[in-house]
């Protein structure tokens, strides 16, 4: 004996009557589809991005010469804490870069910061101080950095774009003075020392960043030929 309650039931609840509608084979196929994995389902796809390196500046991007950065990092207040703000002292991050976008090797880079807030270096990973001082070193006046281990930086034609051999990462610990918070104490300026290498005055990106993109005259690259190991020929 049939349930018209149940049937009255059913005719009132929309989902039942479409089930009852829809063919076995739809209804199985919205299933699978509902219940499956989304990782599993994404993890047929190929992404030929996962090994990609982040995207650069469009300043390095267009820089056909040396392209260099600062940038300050962090800090935090040192002890003693002394009321004349000129005086408190700061411990600070930085990272300072030197990137070789030319289509030969640049021999023996150095690279000068303009420091201007009597900073004193106490660790140097990536370069080591040109002038040869011991830490910590004063370097309120500026001062120049040579490379080492990494002391000639690559061409990309030659490494496929291994940015690692055409790119050195210097980064820097140290003390500055006098720059309280919300002032960022950057360098005056950054450089390429090198000669046939002339460098722009810098620009300044978000606050934080310094950067130069030189090394470039009338679309050649500047820097003389007996600096470079690799002649590349036009076609």
């Amino acid at each position: 004996m049939s349930n018209p309650i149940g049937s009255r039931d059913r005719d009132k609840d929309p989902a039942a009557k479409m089930e009852s509608s829809l063919p076995l084979w739809i209804i199985l196929l919205l299933s699978i589809l509902l219940f499956s994995s989304p990782a599993s389902i994404r993890g047929q796809d190929y992404d030929d991005t996962l090994d990609s390196p982040p995207p650069m500046p469009p300043e390095e991007e267009d820089c056909n010469g040396v392209f260099i950065t600062y940038t300050f990092i962090s800090r935090i207040k040192e002890f003693p804490h002394v009321k004349n703000a000129s005086a408190q002292a700061y411990a600070f991050k930085a990272q300072a870069t030197v990137t070789n976008t030319m289509d030969k090797d640049l021999k023996q880079w150095k690279l000068y910061v303009g420091f201007q807030h009597k900073e004193i270096l106490v660790s140097v990973d990536g370069a080591v101080i040109a002038e040869g001082t011991d830490f910590p070193a004063p370097v309120g006046n500026g001062t120049t950095f040579a490379g080492f281990p990494q002391t000639d930086l690559a061409n990309s034609i030659d490494t496929a774009g291994d940015m690692t051999k055409i790119q050195v990462q210097i980064k820097l610990l140290g003390t500055q003075f006098g720059v309280k918070p919300p002032g960022i104490p950057m360098p005056k300026t950054i450089k390429i020392v090198h000669d046939g290498i002339k460098c722009p005055a810098p620009k300044r990106r978000g606050g934080k960043c310094l950067h130069v993109a030189s090394g470039t005259l009338s679309g050649r690259t500047t820097a003389p030929p007996s600096s470079f190991s690799h002649d590349s020929k036009a076609t």
